[in-house]
C-alpha cells in the first residue's frame, strides 16, 4: 500500500472516529480528548503530505505546526473554562 493510500485512510479513519463519538452522543470531558488528538494527528499529516512541509527544514513546518497547537490548546482551554 503507498503511503499516500495509508495517510487518506486515516484521514478517513479519523474523521469516521469523531463523527462515531458525536453519533454516539459522547460529548463533554469524554470527547474531547480524542477529538483533539484526532485532530492533531489529522493536522499533521496535512502538514506533512498536503502542504508538502515534511522534509523542509527551517522554521515553516514548525510555524505551521505550532499554529495548529496553539489553536488545538485554546480550544481545550476554553472548553475548560466552559466546563467550570
Amino acid at each position: 500500500m503507498r503511503v499516500a493510500t495509508f495517510q487518506w485512510l486515516m484521514l478517513l479513519t479519523l474523521t469516521a472516529l469523531s463523527f462515531g463519538l458525536a453519533e454516539a452522543g459522547i460529548s463533554g470531558s469524554a470527547a474531547l480528548f480524542p477529538v483533539l488528538l484526532a485532530t492533531l494527528v489529522k493536522g499533521n499529516i496535512v502538514i506533512d503530505r498536503f502542504m508538502a512541509l515534511k522534509g523542509v527544514k527551517g522554521a515553516w513546518r514548525w510555524i505551521v505546526l505550532g499554529w495548529l497547537l496553539l489553536v488545538l490548546g485554546l480550544i481545550a482551554y476554553a472548553f475548560h473554562l466552559a466546563q467550570t
